[in-house]
């Protein structure tokens, strides 16, 4: 899978639903931890114990009703307490690479 594609990762038991930007799911039978650790952590941030996201397709975040991530396609996903830091500081870097480009 190209990963300029994947929009997001669910985790399902042992599994995990890639998906695209064409709306297109596609099952694997690895866990989030694996793609967690392969995947490059500057483009995608785990934001929950079962959510992937990939930073190119974040559109807002909000902290109305608990803090959570709105893509551009209007899905949106809870970021948990444990993980807010994290993702403050990946957002932080992946803007500043954004203004820099």
């Amino acid at each position: 899978i190209d990963t300029d594609q994947i929009k997001y990762i669910e985790a399902d038991s042992n599994y995990s639903i890639f998906t695209l930007k064409n709306n297109e799911k596609i099952t694997v039978s690895k866990v989030l931890k694996d793609y967690e650790e392969i995947l490059p952590p500057a483009r995608f941030q785990r934001i929950h114990k079962s959510t992937i996201v990939n930073m190119d397709h974040i559109k807002e975040y909000s902290s109305r009703d608990g803090l959570k991530v709105i893509l551009n396609s209007g899905e949106s996903f809870p970021v948990s307490r444990r993980r807010a830091t994290d993702f403050f500081e990946t957002m932080r870097r992946y803007t500043t690479i954004q203004i820099e480009k």
